[in-house]
């Protein structure tokens, strides 16, 4: 998969989930390795994911079943919204508001 179409990378039990506009593939590995390896591309937003930079569209307030009240970004490309941990959020607004 060219590293242009990654939309976001998401860490979900042993494996990572890599999104692209027109579908989904499975990786071995690890976030930490691939946010170490792409740090301009990618940014954390969550424990459990990173998203491409130059996707990010917005920074929006939404409710989590699972999480509760919270922040979640969305993506150019895919309706899917992802969740922002509290602990990533400034750096998030920060990115954000760099772009």
């Amino acid at each position: 998969v060219p590293l242009a179409e990654v939309l976001y990378f998401k860490a979900e039990l042993k494996y990572i989930t890599v999104r692209t506009a027109a579908k989904s593939y499975i990786l071995d590995g690890s976030l930490s390795e691939l946010e170490e390896k792409y740090p301009t591309q990618f940014m954390r937003i969550h424990r459990n994911a990173l998203v491409a930079r130059r996707a990010v569209r917005a920074l929006e307030k939404h409710y989590d079943p699972e999480e509760g009240e919270g922040w979640a970004v969305r993506l150019n490309g895919i309706d899917e919204l992802l969740s922002v941990s509290r602990r990533q959020l400034s750096a998030v607004r920060e990115a954000i508001a760099s772009l």
